[in-house]
């Protein structure tokens, strides 16, 4: 499991972090060796669930985790900031 939380630190004051949100990549175990399924879900603040995603067919051979990170953004934000 991937997970990626999103902070924010009031002056750069860690002491004082604050979490806006979460992010959770799992892989579903299906796909050959090259490819795989991940499911992916992302909380608000609260740690409620805002949007739950699929990536099929992910080349994790030949990728990064932050190129998993962008197709799971992507899937369940869209393109926002055009």
């Amino acid at each position: 499991m991937i997970v990626v939380t999103v902070e924010l630190w009031p002056g750069g004051d860690k002491s004082r972090a604050q979490v806006l949100g979460r992010a959770a990549i799992i892989n579903e175990g299906t796909g050959t060796l090259s490819r795989g399924t991940y499911a992916a879900t992302f909380s608000d603040k609260a740690g409620r669930l805002w949007r739950a995603i699929e990536v099929r067919g992910f080349p994790r051979k030949r990728l990064l985790a932050w190129d998993l990170l962008y197709r799971a953004l992507r899937d369940a934000v869209g393109e926002r900031n055009r």
